[in-house]
């Protein structure tokens, strides 16, 4: 794992680089929003500090933008205050939260990062949407989902126009497609984003790239579920998707992180077969 480290957005809005998932900052007016937790207490307790750092005579808060334990399983750092996400998050993380982490624990690459991490859920939860103040600048907390997950939300400053998109944005690396999401839902999640203005954009893997790596990511989920499509159609099962299509996606729009596109490829066929048997059964 990298050092942590904040990279300056616009002034009081910082990205938080160097972990398992990208995270951020925000400040003003005496207050901070922390952008996602992290995987543990490792990662969680420097990202507090520097929290810390530009609390003044305000309040420190956090958002889980979803339910993922690389993104929440350091929230315990933070149990002292106000943690915010969308409902499903929640909801989830109360289902399955204990079975994922104690899962993680006991794969011993995943327990050197999580360390003394205890499931902690969010305290504060949204349906649609919810506007922070943090002094002058306003943070729309915004339900994109199911996209990746259940309960996928982002953060938009509309002032610096600043968007912290979680996962819903990988560049450059194949997406992590697990169950739970869906890919017709991502792909209207990032046309909506593309509808925002945004100026500069946070992904929650990968590097900083301009805005129109969200437009790339949608192309790039629109060619999968078009080549997965395609072999449903021809009678293909899973397997044989699985092999036909991971290596075409490779060749034409290659991306980093490439032993992912099995796992994308066969949810992206759960979704496709689903939607059919769905309109079959409406028709």
């Amino acid at each position: 794992m990298a050092d942590m480290t904040l990279q300056e957005l616009v002034p009081q809005v910082a990205a938080v680089l160097g972990g398992v998932c990208n995270r951020g900052i925000i400040s003003d007016g005496g207050s901070v929003l922390v952008i996602d937790a992290g995987i543990g207490v490792g990662e969680a307790q420097p990202l507090r500090a520097a929290a810390e750092e530009r609390v003044k005579q305000g309040y420190l808060s956090l958002f889980n933008t979803h339910s993922h334990g690389d993104h929440v399983f350091g929230n315990s750092v933070f149990a002292d205050c106000p943690i915010i996400a969308q409902d499903a998050v929640r909801t989830v993380l109360a289902e399955k939260g204990e079975d994922q982490l104690a899962g993680w624990q006991q794969n011993p690459q995943m327990a050197g990062l999580i360390g003394a991490a205890r499931l902690t859920l969010p305290t504060v939860t949204f349906a649609e949407r919810m506007t922070l103040h943090l002094g002058d600048l306003e943070v729309q907390l915004i339900r994109v989902g199911p996209a990746h997950s259940e309960g996928d939300a982002v953060a938009w400053l509309p002032g610096p126009r600043v968007l912290f998109a979680g996962d819903i944005l990988f560049n450059t690396i194949v997406p992590a497609m697990p169950p739970g999401g869906d890919s017709a839902g991502w792909v209207r999640a990032l046309e909506y984003l593309e509808t925002l203005g945004v100026a500069q954009v946070v992904p929650g893997h990968g590097p900083i790239q301009p805005p129109t790596a969200v437009g790339q990511l949608r192309s790039w989920i629109i060619a999968l579920r078009t080549r997965v499509a395609e072999c449903v159609v021809s009678g293909l099962d899973r397997d044989a998707t699985i092999a036909r299509v991971g290596p075409q996606m490779q060749n034409n729009l290659p991306r980093g992180r490439e032993e992912r596109l099995p796992n994308a490829v066969g949810q992206v066929f759960d979704d496709i077969s689903r939607e059919r048997r769905t309109a079959q059964k409406d028709g």
